[in-house]
């Protein structure tokens, strides 16, 4: 009898982990969702005056409340590619723009406008695109990247790209100290592989190579993501080098990583 038991709730435990498993490998749904502003001020290409804003995103599809959180998440990074270029004064006025399209894009519309009245305006219509997409996808993580473009008069355009990953088991947002144990170990690095990429000699120095450091120190970018060959670190225009170089996206290996990293990350 106690033979059979032990039996039996070996088979039951082993079914409880193939369904967690199971479970966790679930393939994701994705929702595509097209947002294109369509109030007052839009664009007009005849005269070259107002603006256009896009998003092209997505939600997951599901009810669970990680799937929920993660949406939630989502939502809100589409809608600070809109926020992020309006004056903090009108943004303060109206919070309900952090969540909702349609009230970024028409305060964008509104900073236009009010340019124009001060007689401050460029030539040609204000453009601002929101591209949300997967770049990385596991049983446990959800990586996103978001690219977001936006020209609102002067020379040149600006570009602005953002990773983040999600957990797939609670749907929280993951920041670099989930991930990794030891951010010093972590610079060393990301600047080997800095260095590596853009061919700059070890012993070089990075400043007089034309690159921008924090009081003469390298440093992490804003962003990082997950992939399969590794943790994924990018630098945006500006951060660490002039716009003319371009966002600086570099990849170090999980082999290099596996002194740094928590355990259960990936």
């Amino acid at each position: 009898m106690r033979i059979l038991f032990a039996l039996v709730f070996s088979c039951l435990l082993t079914g409880f982990f193939a369904c967690q498993k199971s479970s966790d490998q679930t393939p994701l749904t994705l929702k595509k969702i097209v947002y294109q502003y369509a109030g007052e001020g839009q664009c007009d290409t005849n005269i070259s005056r107002g603006v256009s804003v896009s998003a092209n995103y997505f939600e997951l599809v599901g009810e669970s409340s990680a799937i929920q959180s993660i949406n939630g998440s989502l939502r809100s990074m589409v809608a600070s590619g809109i926020t992020d270029w309006i004056d903090s004064v009108a943004l303060a006025q109206t919070p309900n723009a952090h969540t909702d399209l349609a009230t970024g894009a028409r305060l964008f519309s509104a900073s236009y406008q009010q340019m124009g009245e001060e007689g401050r305006m460029f030539g040609g219509c204000w453009d601002l695109q929101v591209q949300c997409d997967t770049a990385y996808t596991s049983p446990t993580i959800l990586t996103v990247r978001q690219e977001t473009y936006t020209y609102s008069g002067g020379a040149h355009p600006n570009t602005q790209i953002t990773l983040q990953s999600f957990s797939r088991r609670t749907g929280h947002a993951m920041q670099l100290s989930e991930v990794v144990s030891d951010t010093t170990a972590l610079i060393g690095l990301v600047e080997q592989a800095f260095r590596k990429q853009q061919d700059i000699q070890p012993g070089q120095d990075l400043e007089e190579a034309g690159y921008f450091l924090r009081d003469g120190h390298f440093f992490l970018p804003n962003t990082f993501g997950f992939s399969r060959e590794g943790l994924v670190f990018l630098y945006n225009p500006y951060e660490i080098a002039a716009y003319a170089v371009g966002p600086i996206q570099l990849t170090v290996p999980y082999s290099q990583l596996k002194d740094v990293l928590h355990d259960g990350v990936l």
